[in-house]
C-alpha cells in the first residue's frame, strides 16, 4: 500500500484558501480525513512496512513517532528508508538515533544511490 504523506492536519479553510466554496471545502475536508483513517486500517494487513522519511527533516516530528510508535504497537516489521542522502544537510544519523530499533538504510530516490542495500535490507525483513 502506497500512502505518500500522511496528512497531519486537514481543515476545511486550506481548501477555502485553493479557492473552493465552503459547501465544497468541507466536503472535500471530511474525504480527506476518511482517506487517512483507511490508509491507518490497511497497516492490520501488512506483512512489513517500508517508512520513508526526509533524511533534511528532524526525525522527531509527532508524525513520525506516531505512525512508527503505531507500526511497533502492531508488531509490524518495519524498514525504514532515509531518503535524500545526495543532499549534504541529510542527516541519516539522526534518523538511525531517534529509531535505534530498526534497520535504516540511507537513499536517494532521486539518484538511485543504496538501492541495491534497500532491496536486500527488505528482503531480509520479509523471509
Amino acid at each position: 500500500v502506497d500512502t505518500p504523506g500522511i496528512a497531519t492536519k486537514i481543515d476545511y479553510e486550506d481548501f477555502i484558501k485553493r479557492g473552493m466554496k465552503k459547501v465544497e471545502a468541507k466536503k472535500r475536508a471530511k474525504e480527506a480525513t476518511k482517506g487517512v483513517i483507511d490508509a491507518i486500517k490497511w497497516l492490520d494487513n501488512m506483512d512489513a512496512v517500508v517508512v520513508v522519511l526526509d533524511a533534511t527533516k528532524d526525525p522527531y516530528s509527532q508524525v513520525n513517532i506516531t505512525i512508527v510508535g503505531n507500526l511497533q504497537a502492531r508488531d509490524i516489521p518495519v524498514l525504514i528508508a532515509a531518503n535524500k542522502v545526495d543532499l549534504k544537510r541529510a542527516k541519516v544519523e539522526a534518523i538511525k538515533a531517534a529509531f535505534p530499533q530498526y534497520e535504516i538504510v540511507g537513499v536517494s530516490a532521486k539518484y538511485g544511490k543504496n538501492v541495491e542495500e534497500f532491496y536486500e535490507e527488505l528482503f531480509k525483513l520479509v523471509k
